[in-house]
């Protein structure tokens, strides 16, 4: 009887150690127990473990990796139980977390493959894989993230600010295995996008045309203008040449004409002091004078110099067209804007999963 009792304490104490082990063990030694039970054939043993790596949270969680081959062999197992329902719904979760996964067909046989490509057809969904930094110019510029679909299906890719107002649509249409959407910083009306926080939404439809899901990359756009050029100075005074001649042949003309007059009238009353002043001697004298004022009022700004006038004519059309190209320059630096683009962690919501 002590026998029999002792016995049953010891399996008991070797039950309770072993349950204990398993429930401490980390996510992935339950995952290799898994796959040992599934290759004995101990199905339900198999998803017993999965479930509960898939479901343990904490820092020793499973990779995406190694979660995602757990998830095949969950579906596997399921499907040998006889749950179609559940396997398929294994097979799902993998497609929506990665669409490109493949199961292994040397580990699984058509039976099981053929199921999860059936899954991963009716799956519509689009894996967004978006550049952590990009540098552009604005309306010059490549933005491409990367579109991963799990099958042939319509989307539509959009920017629009993150309390949802659309920007611009950037692609519309189908999609195959993947695609390259191309964003170049400007929204709808053809404006480089301010600063501030923006999400890059891509909807996947149905084979209805009902949205099937919305993959969201959260966008922090930082905008910047190029700063303008300084306007050229204009040519110094010391560039000019004159472009006429002096003044003094105009002096010497008044001079001429106001010495000859007077000297008409003055040596005529010299030579003959008692004589009258004829009109005649007036007339000419005045005559004189007033030539003399001519020639100084045509000779005073002196004669054009063409050569000078042509080289300084040169100056000023040199200076005009390097101020109007900078003039040119700044418009279109104030038109480009560079824009840096941080792409956050994409998140995603599957509309009819709710």
């Amino acid at each position: 009887m002590k026998t029999r009792a002792g016995l049953f304490a010891a399996a008991m104490l070797l039950f309770t150690a072993t349950g204990a082990r398993t429930q401490t063990a980390e996510p992935a030694e339950l995952v290799t127990r898994a796959i040992r039970a599934y290759d004995d054939l101990d199905f339900g043993t198999a998803v017993g473990f999965i479930s509960r790596a898939l479901d343990f949270q904490g820092p020793d969680t499973l990779t995406t990796p190694r979660r995602l081959d757990a998830l095949s062999y969950l579906g596997a197992a399921e499907l040998y139980r006889n749950r179609r329902v559940a396997a398929m719904a294994a097979f799902g979760r993998i497609v929506r977390r990665d669409p490109r996964y493949q199961v292994d067909e040397l580990i699984f046989p058509p039976e099981v493959t053929s199921v999860f490509a059936l899954v991963r057809r009716d799956t519509k969904v689009v894996q967004v894989v978006a550049p952590e930094v990009a540098r552009i110019p604005s309306g010059a510029g490549r933005y491409a993230p990367n579109l991963f679909a799990s099958s042939y299906h319509e989307i539509s890719a959009s920017i629009t600010r993150s309390d949802g107002q659309p920007i611009r649509l950037i692609y519309g249409g189908l999609i195959g295995d993947s695609l390259e959407v191309v964003w170049d910083g400007l929204d709808s009306a053809g404006t480089p996008v301010p600063s501030g926080q923006y999400v890059l939404t891509v909807q996947s439809r149905d084979r209805t045309g009902v949205v099937a899901r919305v993959a969201r990359v959260p966008l922090e756009i930082v905008a910047t203008s190029l700063d303008t050029l300084p306007h050229p100075a204009p040519p110094a005074e010391s560039l000019f040449l004159p472009e006429r001649t002096g003044s003094g042949p105009g002096v010497r003309a008044l001079l001429a004409g106001v010495v000859g007059g007077a000297g008409v009238v003055l040596l005529s009353s010299s030579f003959a002091p008692d004589a009258d002043l004829s009109s005649g001697r007036l007339v000419v004298g005045g005559a004189m004078t007033i030539g003399g004022l001519i020639g100084f009022l045509n000779q005073r700004r002196g004669r054009p110099i063409p050569s000078n006038v042509a080289r300084n004519d040169a100056v000023r059309r040199a200076w005009a067209v390097q101020r109007d190209s900078v003039v040119g320059d700044n418009l279109r630096r104030r038109a480009t804007v560079d824009l840096e683009i941080r792409a956050g962690t994409p998140t995603a919501v599957d509309l009819l999963q709710q």
